[in-house]
């Protein structure tokens, strides 16, 4: 009851989650300056890589143009991101303190693995952290004890790059029966709609969601996200307006593990303030080579979603999702996933998430 008395002062609630997480995992290096961190990362970076804001030496474009000065036009930079076969040599790491003049008008570039080899890839119900050009259908399902009914969802989720520094996800949840979740947190708040008495099915409320990179290096990186839920979809199982600010963060730990969180406020537009508290941690790892048939990048982890409501006496709910990752051939990937909730508040008893997957 402090934490949520803490977070229920005003203006504080969402500034003060995300400066802790922020802090918890960027000061990884005692007693240095978090400013100072990010730009020796960056620049050692830059060196290793033999290129950096000023001196990249590789050609992208045919009219020569480098791919490391801003020389694109807006709707040039768009194009080449969304349509564009990019270049790997035209990645750089870019540092928080470029942020407002740095990679807005270069080409979306897929970064590069992690110095352990880990890839920068999507898991189900974790927090991204990264910058991806990909789209993906979903398929869920929730198994409840009676008298409440089974749920399921069908969903198409298009992410589209506009930059290095900025892409919109659109999720288009296009069937869905009773309380079920996606995999995507942030997207379908777990546990914040109440379905109706005989069970509803209707269209999901569609969600854009801008995301903006803040800090990237080989290893480490921090996103942004803002998104905006609309109400498409029928009351009471959809049917609500809100917003969702988020940041997240990815790090390669070592060899191929990976552990990468975030943290948002789900605030309805009514004027009632924020609802709750989304809080995303995950670690996993990717134990083979992207090339292997059918089970390449073949990754496993586990993630955890804590959901908290702040001005309510209910009870944060907690689930934990096993899951696994393969690249099954030609950019084509199958994610599954299985939602387990370890508190009394839940969405389903038990679930499951796939995604099919084409990154392109």
């Amino acid at each position: 009851m402090a934490t949520f008395r803490l977070l229920n002062q005003s203006g504080g609630r969402f500034a003060i989650a995300i400066s802790a997480a922020f802090v918890l995992f960027m000061g990884r290096a005692s007693g240095e300056n978090i400013s100072d961190l990010l730009d020796a990362n960056a620049g050692n970076m830059a060196a290793a890589n033999g290129s950096g804001a000023g001196g990249c030496d590789c050609c992208c474009w045919p009219d020569g143009c480098s791919c490391c000065p801003d020389c694109l036009s807006i709707g040039e930079t768009i194009t080449e991101s969304i349509f564009g076969t990019p270049d790997p040599c035209c990645w750089y790491p870019l540092p928080l303190s470029t942020l407002l003049s740095d990679g807005w008008r270069q080409p979306w570039t897929p970064s590069p693995n992690g110095s352990g080899g880990a890839p920068r890839q999507g898991w189900i119900n974790a927090a991204d952290g990264n910058m991806y050009r990909l789209m993906f259908f979903t398929f869920a399902q929730g198994f409840n004890h009676p008298p409440q009914g089974n749920a399921y969802l069908g969903a198409y989720t298009l992410l589209t790059p506009f930059s290095r520094r900025l892409m919109l996800i659109t999720n288009i949840p296009f069937t869905m029966r009773n309380n079920i979740s996606g995999g995507l947190p942030t997207v379908d708040p777990q546990a914040q709609t109440t379905a109706a008495p005989q069970g509803q099915t209707t269209f999901g409320d569609v969600s854009f969601t801008p995301r903006v990179l803040l800090h990237e290096t080989q290893d480490f990186s921090v996103t942004f996200d803002f998104t905006v839920l609309t109400p498409t979809g029928q009351q009471p199982l959809a049917g609500k307006t809100a917003v969702t600010p988020t940041l997240a963060f990815w790090y390669n730990l070592a060899g191929g593990w990976v552990v990468r969180g975030g943290v948002g406020e789900y605030v309805p537009t009514d004027g009632s303030g924020g609802q709750s508290v989304i809080s995303q941690l995950a670690i996993g790892q990717t134990i083979t080579d992207h090339d292997v048939p059918l089970f390449g990048d073949f990754t496993y982890y586990v993630s955890a979603v804590a959901n908290s409501p702040i001005n309510s006496t209910t009870p944060t709910s907690v689930t934990l999702t096993p899951g696994m990752r393969t690249h099954v051939g030609n950019d084509w990937y199958f994610l599954a996933g299985l939602p387990t909730p370890v508190t009394e508040r839940r969405v389903a008893d038990l679930g499951m998430i796939f995604w099919f997957m084409k990154a392109w």
